[in-house]
């Protein structure tokens, strides 16, 4: 671990630099050795609750608690077994659906695609998109002499 809240060892540096200069000498050993008095009783303190814990755990009635135990990591056992069994049932189904949708990709990519309007060889779109209409202009009306829808 690099750094404990964000504060890495440079910007710690700084902090302690900045408070040097902004309490002295004088007051930054008197908060030196509160804090270190402070950290050995809450050590001390953890280390008492730690050795309670243990002697509950150790003095509990009939072994409850270690049977419980015993049983809780059986049922993780069987439940890391179901998860296996499970992700080897769904492999296969998974890895055919995959192995047809690549197949149905590559039939619709080699099959006849209609000529794209506008293209300038002619030859079909590679892509499997359908092509888009173009908008291609209507010859204007000529008036003919003597029709007689004119």
């Amino acid at each position: 671990m690099d750094s404990v809240f964000g504060v890495g060892l440079p910007e710690f540096i700084l902090i302690m630099l900045i408070a040097g200069i902004v309490m002295g000498p004088e007051r930054i050993a008197r908060t030196a050795r509160w804090l270190g008095k402070t950290t050995a009783q809450l050590q001390a303190i953890s280390r008492g609750f730690v050795r309670q814990l243990t002697a509950e755990i150790d003095g509990a009635d009939d072994g409850a608690f270690r049977e419980a135990m015993a049983e809780m990591q059986d049922l993780r056992r069987q439940v890391n077994e179901l998860r296996s069994e499970l992700t080897e049932t769904i492999k296969s189904p998974v890895n055919d659906t995959r192995k047809v949708l690549g197949e149905s990709q590559e039939l619709l990519n080699r099959s006849i695609q209609p000529p794209t309007l506008g293209s300038s060889n002619g030859k079909a779109s590679p892509s499997p998109e359908p092509a888009k209409p173009s908008t291609l202009s209507l010859p204007k009306p000529v008036n003919v002499p003597g029709d007689p829808e004119a």
